[in-house]
């Protein structure tokens, strides 16, 4: 059975009021009460207007406490809201369950305990980025990581691939205090030369920042492997590694499928160049 109390989570999207669903901006209107964490004031005033009973969750942020126990404190808000027996509707920027701890924690706790908890999508950073850029991930395929993660783990590398790492000016900190989200030169040299070991020192990367209102341009800022070490970050930052060239043939694997390379040519010669 069911218990009294649910949750929706949504997203604004990036552009505010522009990018969120009707059924999220309905959410928002319908519900009994709405904790948020958004990042600037346009936009909470904005969630504000559909819902006059809404809360800050970004109250929880504090200096030298680690996001971790930030995001725990928001889940265990809107836990006990929702235990009260109320709707409760949870919005965050974005996508509400990209890069976002709380989402997920809370949705997985109230579910395991008989509560109704649903997630609704929303507009990505990457969303924008691929129609701003003007990228399609499907023509290389797509890496797309925590540049700290990309960093700190041993993982298989695709220079054939577009590669994304977000945070980037986040980069090398493991504390995730917000006094460390100006700290990113040091990490930034070392990724250089990871990077070095797979493209040439002139192969040229993007910084992006999706554009959270209308009247201002997202950043799209070109920069070569060599000059990233001086380039100026935010804590929106994106850096978007355009792939190498196209990757080398499988000849073995076209053999196992009797595939001929020159069969591969003929319908790629279809493509208008």
């Amino acid at each position: 059975m069911t218990k009294k109390g649910s949750l929706v989570v949504v997203g604004t999207g990036i552009l505010i009021g522009g990018d969120i669903s009707v059924r999220g901006k309905a959410q928002i209107s319908q519900a009994d009460i709405v904790l948020y964490a958004v990042p600037d004031a346009v936009s909470k005033q904005w969630i504000h207007t559909l819902n006059s009973n809404a809360i800050d969750l970004s109250r929880h942020y504090e200096k030298n406490v680690s996001r971790l126990v930030t995001y725990n404190n928001m889940t265990q808000e809107i836990t006990d809201a929702v235990k009260k027996g109320l709707n409760v509707c949870a919005v965050f920027y974005g996508h509400p369950g990209v890069f976002v701890y709380a989402s997920h924690q809370a949705i997985e706790e109230l579910r395991s305990e008989g509560y109704t908890a649903t997630m609704e999508p929303g507009i990505s950073a990457e969303d924008c980025l691929f129609a701003d850029i003007g990228i399609d991930p499907g023509k290389t395929g797509c890496m797309s990581i925590e540049a700290t993660q990309f960093l700190f783990y041993k993982r298989s590398f695709d220079p054939y691939s577009l590669t994304i790492l977000w945070q980037i000016g986040l980069i090398g900190d493991h504390t995730l205090k917000l006094t460390k989200t100006n700290k990113y030169q040091a990490g930034l040299q070392i990724l250089s030369k990871v990077l070095l070991k797979h493209f040439p020192e002139d192969h040229q990367v993007i910084i992006y920042e999706a554009a959270t209102i209308s009247i201002f341009p997202p950043r799209i800022e070109y920069r070569t492997i060599r000059n990233l070490v001086d380039v100026e970050l935010t804590a929106i930052s994106t850096l978007v590694i355009p792939a190498l060239e196209t990757a080398p043939l499988d000849h073995e694997i076209l053999e196992a499928l009797e595939i001929t390379e020159d069969s591969i040519k003929a319908v790629l010669s279809d493509k208008k160049q």
